[in-house]
């Protein structure tokens, strides 16, 4: 049963429920891993095809490569990404130089496809620079090819998380907090706001979005018809759907238990939630410590868009069996591969329906 207290607060709705709102767990059938990948922090599908690509994130106690890499999900098979470099930088900042691959440290990822068949991936990078880097993807050769074509340099202080692409041409960042916050553990633990979205555009740059801030703004996605962001709130253990500029109505901001990370589209359009069940310290220990495994128990649901009720548990994690410390949650054909901030390989799922 859930059981519900609805306030309101700077004009949006908040629903906080002591219990997954009547859930059904979907027992999933683990299937297996994909192996050789690092610290898999956030995971894409390039559209119509079987490849997907995941960031890989360097941390302060795992100083790695921050590498892509590129699945075959039909074979399991990963591969490091080793992007050419355009010669002329086409998208973001045309000031903005190349990084070699090992200067990077990904984290999340988007595809801006067109009509005319072409993708580009926008990864966050949080290596030698804050900003997102932009790869134009070849797909008329057996395996993709990624050019390297440009990269926008966030504001300064900013230490962003997410990114989607704006029908403008621009896009829209999270800002996890500013840098120079020495007061980050305690507001977390607090539920203090510490970041908020960022809509940049090549007409008017960077401005900050309204309504946005919470305690550390992490995954984001966009809808279909570009009318509400979905925002999630890590350290509020929530959801914010936010009207963009083209969109009506109030803000609403769900709380579902857990700490969201990475947010994703099911093929029916629903949101696909991936959270962490820990505080906010435990977990930050373990990210600056040097282990190859954080032991954080988690959760994959599934989340309606228009209420932002949970619908299902897609994977229980909670007691660690088969993996910890998911970021993501993605559908892949027929299964969920789930991912993570300190692990080995992403798991698989069989997916029910």
């Amino acid at each position: 049963m859930i059981h519900l207290k609805i306030s309101k607060l700077a004009g949006i709705t908040l629903l906080f429920s002591m219990a997954i709102n009547s859930a059904t767990l979907q027992a999933q059938e683990f299937i297996g891993y994909v192996k050789n990948t690092v610290n898999p922090e956030d995971m894409v599908v390039i559209p119509n095809t079987p490849w997907v690509v995941t960031s890989t994130d360097k941390t302060p106690g795992n100083e790695k490569p921050g590498y892509l890499y590129l699945i075959d999900s039909a074979s399991g098979n990963a591969h490091q990404v080793n992007a050419k470099v355009a010669f002329v930088s086409s998208a973001g900042d045309p000031t903005c130089k190349p990084l070699k691959m090992d200067d990077l440290a990904m984290s999340g990822l988007a595809i801006r496809s067109t009509t005319d068949g072409t993708h580009q991936l926008m990864a966050v990078n949080r290596g030698k620079r804050m900003s997102v880097e932009f790869f134009n993807i070849d797909l008329s050769t057996s395996k993709p090819a990624f050019t390297w074509s440009g990269c926008l340099i966030m504001p300064d202080k900013a230490f962003p998380n997410a990114v989607v692409p704006l029908s403008n041409g621009g896009l829209a960042v999270t800002i996890s907090f500013e840098t120079d916050n020495r007061a980050l553990m305690q507001q977390l633990e607090n539920r203090v706001n510490t970041g908020y979205l960022l809509e940049w555009s090549q007409q008017h740059g960077f401005k900050r979005v309204a309504g946005s801030e919470l305690p550390l703004n992490n995954g984001l996605k966009i809808s279909p018809d570009g009318k509400f962001y979905y925002i999630a709130g890590w350290g509020s253990e929530s959801i914010l759907r936010l009207p963009t500029s083209s969109g009506s109505g109030k803000p609403l901001q769900v709380n579902i238990g857990m700490k969201p990370d990475n947010l994703s589209w099911s093929r029916d359009g629903k949101l696909i939630v991936a959270g962490q069940l820990q505080s906010a310290t435990s977990i930050f220990n373990c990210v600056a410590s040097d282990k190859d495994v954080c032991p954080v128990p988690f959760k994959i649901i599934e989340v309606d868009p228009n209420n932002l009720s949970t619908l299902r548990v897609l994977v229980d994690g909670e007691n660690m069996k088969t993996y910890a410390a998911a970021t993501t949650g993605l559908e892949v054909g027929n299964e969920i591969w789930v991912s993570a901030f300190r692990n080995t390989k992403i798991a698989r799922y069989r997916l029910n329906q």
